[in-house]
């Protein structure tokens, strides 16, 4: 583990890497006509994925349209082909409200140069669609800082930043493609409670003893994962409530067999809840 400066976002990689699986429909000569056309019209916020080039387009979907024997998606008030595009569903946090209905957006699909190797799945499929896989509670501005962070370099590609394979963005970021979800431990964990967990993230991370201490019975996800440094007060405090926590579980759960040698210093706990 390294220093608990990044830990948070390596963590949250981790996640984000094991949840991660690719469209299950990845074809692209149109296969997506068919069942888009049985989505409710003028209630879904979607993007618009292409199958070529790098351009998407995010809007309010509008129904599907024959045209001259053409198979056609009505998205934002605009026509696309349907052989070229693929359909990722917003279905949180782009709510419909977030979009006027007669107009689209463009976005760019944001795949970083050097990312190949680097990616559990095709570029596309992880860079272009959006899915929450992990939420990371803690300091938005240290969180976002810690993405910056430099995992992989080469001579013939661009230096690949952590934040490229973490995917965060922001409860009211509309319409950016994500693979984990940023809240800050400052917030009412009972704004959010039902809103995550309705969306089946993997796990959380609590980033920091101020994150444990405020929502470690926040309950969004099957695991929680508690990142806690034994310094001054509050890292006491929190180190006690897991402690108090692990006392009232189930039993314990040992270590992966596979799980890299845990450093001098450093304590793992992890117990299956009663609930």
């Amino acid at each position: 583990m390294p220093a608990l400066g990044f830990a948070g976002s390596l963590v949250g990689c981790g996640v984000v890497f094991a949840a991660f699986r690719p469209q299950h429909n990845p074809q692209v000569g149109g296969c997506q006509f068919e069942p888009a056309s049985r989505l409710p019209e003028h209630e879904h916020a979607v993007r618009l994925v292409p199958t070529e080039g790098t351009a998407s387009f995010v809007g309010v979907f509008q129904g599907t349209l024959l045209d001259r024997q053409r198979q056609l998606f009505h998205v934002g008030g605009s026509k696309f082909p349907a052989d070229r595009y693929r359909i990722d569903l917003l279905r949180w946090p782009d709510e419909r409200a977030d979009l006027e209905a007669n107009r689209k957006y463009s976005h760019p699909l944001e795949i970083p140069d050097g990312l190949d190797g680097l990616l559990p799945g095709p570029a596309v499929d992880f860079c272009g669609f959006s899915a929450l896989h992990c939420v990371i509670v803690g300091s938005g501005v240290r969180t976002e800082q810690e993405a910056q962070t430099i995992v992989a370099a080469s001579f013939s590609s661009p230096a690949v930043p952590l934040g490229s394979l973490l995917r965060p963005r922001a409860v009211r970021d509309t319409g950016r493609q994500y693979r984990s979800l940023i809240l800050s431990a400052r917030e009412d964990p009972e704004e959010y409670r039902a809103l995550v967990a309705g969306r089946h993230p993997s796990a959380v991370v609590l980033d920091g003893a101020a994150a444990v201490c405020r929502w470690l019975g926040a309950n969004m996800a099957p695991v929680t994962v508690a990142l806690v440094e034994r310094l001054g007060a509050s890292g006491e405090a929190a180190a006690d409530l897991l402690e108090s926590r692990r006392g009232r579980s189930l039993c314990d759960l040992p270590l992966p067999s596979d799980l890299a040698e845990v450093p001098s210093g450093i304590e793992v706990l992890a117990w299956q809840d009663r609930g």
